[in-house]
């Protein structure tokens, strides 16, 4: 994979790590119902299309290829996400 597929990859890994962050969060609200089906289809179907939605993200950059810094950079994108929801919360 070359240089450049690299950084976009690493980018929108980011980014999608932020958006996932705020995915989890309506995942959040859909959790807490009182209704123990609309639990269980909410939080499956959160899931897999956000699954599949950074999948087909990933086909459309390097044909579908994962690679462990794509991990890290998810998870600095869904931990700043939640730093800057924290900080503006108070």
């Amino acid at each position: 994979m070359d240089l450049q597929t690299q950084i976009v990859t690493l980018i929108a890994s980011f980014f999608y790590g932020i958006f996932f962050a705020f995915f989890i969060g309506v995942n959040y609200k859909i959790i807490y119902h009182d209704k123990k089906y609309i639990k269980l289809i909410g939080s499956f179907l959160i899931v897999l299309i956000g699954v599949l939605l950074y999948f087909i993200i990933l086909r459309k950059i390097n044909y579908g290829s994962f690679h462990p810094y794509c991990l890290f950079m998810l998870i600095i994108g869904f931990c700043l996400e939640h730093f800057i929801v924290k900080h503006f919360k108070k």
